[in-house]
């Protein structure tokens, strides 16, 4: 098989620089990611957005009901079963993310050589972790918040036995900034172990070590990074479902009743399939980046590859395999 050779060049098209990157570079690659291959990164973002958001959509439409009838404790209820519906959609894209941060870690590897990258390649490199990065998926996105839970336990026991509204406000404002204080810190700390059980090719345990390794020291600098990333995520989404809102209110109205409430959910969950499709790989890209700039940091991974002329193929991923301490 033909060796890739190294164009130091054309790395990405001179996108993304062979070395520790800053915050605004980091950004700036994630989205040069998505321009250098688009069918490659979006593609496996579509099937997997499309799935679990109609699931979210069709248990939001079943889960939440009306009322004409505004009593606290109904109006109690309605908060609960919105912040469980939000809780579900939340972690429903924290799975996208996480999934797509493992499938495309090697894509993005293959970047740095100038590689173009299809959506065979990237099945292929990502193959024979898929049950690993499953497991590591399924272990931040549902684990993280269960984890978080118990603060929020004692307001659901009161909410959820009718009990006194005040009590369980009370409970609410206390317990949910530590639930999600306790996510934040696990979620940021084991984020890295996406791209790295695939990279890597160890077990879920060694990932885990590895991101713990990776983000140890440079917590406050990994979320931070994450916290903008969500930030612009939050415009970019909204800015592509405009058109779906406004299309849905032109032809549906305001408060659609009947056939024209399903259509107007269909067309707004058309929307939030779009939106996602776009900004999920790029947060995917996001957390691939902070991965590698890590084991540059750390390791001097990129001196090591700065000094590579070629690199055969098959012996690509095992480049990333070895993490050691310089």
């Amino acid at each position: 098989m033909a060796p890739v050779r190294v164009d130091r060049a054309e790395l990405l098209g001179g996108e993304i620089p062979l070395r520790p990157l800053s915050v605004s570079e980091t950004l700036d690659a994630a989205l040069a990611v998505l321009r250098r291959s688009p069918r490659a990164v979006l593609g496996p973002a579509a099937a997997m957005v499309a799935v679990l958001q109609v699931l979210v959509t069709v248990t939001g439409y079943f889960f939440i009901g009306g009322s004409d009838e505004y009593t606290p404790n109904l109006l109690l209820r309605s908060v609960g079963e919105q912040f469980t519906l939000a809780g579900v959609g939340a972690v429903a894209s924290a799975l996208i993310v996480l999934a797509l941060a493992g499938l495309l870690a090697p894509a993005v590897a293959r970047s740095f050589f100038g590689q173009q990258v299809t959506f065979r390649g990237v099945w292929g490199d990502a193959r024979p972790r898929l049950k690993g990065l499953a497991a590591v998926a399924a272990t931040l996105g549902l684990g993280v918040p269960l984890l978080g839970a118990p603060a929020l336990a004692p307001f659901v026991a009161v909410a959820g036995t009718g009990g006194s509204t005040g009590v369980a406000v009370l409970l609410g404002v206390l317990g949910l900034p530590l639930a999600l204080a306790v996510a934040v810190w696990l979620y940021t700390r084991y984020v890295l172990a996406a791209p790295a059980v695939v990279l890597e090719r160890g077990g879920v345990t060694a990932a885990f070590t590895a991101s713990a390794r990776l983000v140890g020291g440079q917590w406050w600098r990994t979320f931070l990074i994450l916290l903008l990333t969500v930030v612009l995520t939050a415009f970019m989404g909204l800015i592509l479902r405009v058109p779906f809102l406004v299309g849905g209110l032109l032809f549906f109205g305001a408060e659609p009743q009947g056939w024209q409430a399903v259509a107007m959910l269909a067309v707004d969950t058309l929307g939030q399939i779009a939106s996602w499709t776009v900004v999920a790989p790029f947060d995917a890209a996001v957390i691939v980046l902070l991965y590698l700039d890590r084991r540059h940091r750390r390791e001097g991974l990129d001196l090591e590859l700065q000094q590579r002329d070629e690199v055969p193929d098959e012996d690509f991923l095992a480049l990333w395999a070895r993490p050691r301490d310089l």
